[in-house]
């Protein structure tokens, strides 16, 4: 639990680096009750949402729309590791305060997980993990931790599965709007295409289906977690960061109808074979490396309309200069 003890907080690391402050605090005697709580903590996470472990592993193993699952916690830690740079010290404790939240938010994720025995519905699970998630860590570090490491914890978001019923509400129409869209510019480009649902039939009989997987669902979801990430980086005023976040949604349905378009023209004027495979998943990262393009652009046009401040003036305070979206992955 929270250390109550009235000593003041150590001084700034002037070469903070979270994972020393950690092994420093846990090899003090003096934490000796807290770090034994922490350890605590974890074990009984470890044993009431053994089964939400395993459904995140199996679907980010499993699934491509979740493959990018694995990365999400390595980001969230990174993020955590950029807000302790700037302060240089571990959070104080706060008493009874963070005792009280954690304990309210342990509660309710343990009743929501214990839903699951009538309703066995592992998006419940997984909301009450990142729920217990952040008890846990409300009851050792207080309520201005969580306050201060929010995102790290909201990020976690992004490693959720939707639920079946709610991914297929999104992706049909996902669907059904890129297989319109597409052929409505192939046949505005002299390939004649009939569209019909999902079925797009090219000259000669060529049949191509826009399925579930190519329905653009992958880089919303992964592009809403990239331009998350970097508007929480930028020192820049709130409409900007909104704007940059609202932006992902547009670029992931181009990029993914630019993606249905080339592999049609791939189809017609080269060869089916070359549409299918490992060329289909070279296709994707291509496409994905023009969504992060897109995206630059973006943030490149609003510094034209607001150039960035010259120092910390008008920025965030807690994050690093200048952040563009330099990697690309297929999420």
């Amino acid at each position: 639990m929270a250390n109550t003890d009235d000593r003041p907080s150590p001084p700034p690391d002037p070469d903070p680096a979270l994972h020393r402050a950690l092994a420093r605090w846990a090899t003090d005697p003096a934490n000796r009750a807290t770090v034994l709580a922490v350890a605590a903590c974890l074990v009984l996470l470890r044993f009431l949402f053994l089964d939400t472990l395993e459904h995140f592993y199996r679907a980010w193993t499993t699934e491509d729309n979740y493959s990018h699952g694995f990365l999400v916690p390595l980001l969230s830690l990174y993020f955590a590791a950029q807000v302790f740079r700037r302060d240089g010290s571990l959070p104080a404790s706060e008493g009874s305060r963070g005792v009280f939240l954690g304990a309210a938010l342990l509660g309710g994720a343990v009743l929501v997980n214990l839903l699951k025995v009538p309703l066995p519905i592992d998006f419940l699970g997984d909301l009450a993990f990142l729920a217990a998630l952040a008890g846990a860590f409300a009851m050792v570090a207080g309520t201005a931790a969580l306050r201060r490491y929010w995102f790290a914890f909201g990020f976690l978001i992004f490693m959720v599965p939707l639920p079946i019923a709610l991914y297929s509400r999104i992706a049909s129409p996902l669907q059904l709007m890129a297989s319109r869209v597409a052929s409505a510019f192939m046949n505005a480009t002299g390939v004649p295409v009939l569209c019909e649902g999902n079925r797009m039939t090219l000259p000669g009989g060529v049949q191509m289906f826009v399925a579930e997987a190519c329905s653009g669902m992958r880089q919303l979801t992964g592009f809403l977690a990239l331009a998350a990430a970097v508007a929480y980086l930028a020192r820049r005023p709130i409409w900007y960061r909104a704007v940059l976040v609202a932006s992902a949604l547009p670029i992931a349905l181009f990029a993914n109808t630019t993606r249905v378009v080339a592999t049609g023209y791939i189809m017609h004027f080269v060869d089916p074979r070359y549409a299918e495979g490992a060329y289909h998943t070279v296709e994707g990262l291509l496409l994905m490396g023009l969504g992060l393009l897109l995206l630059n652009s973006v943030c490149t046009l609003m510094d034209l309309i607001a150039p960035p401040p010259g120092g910390d003036e008008g920025g965030r305070a807690d994050a690093p200069p200048a952040a563009r979206p330099i990697l690309a992955a297929e999420v």
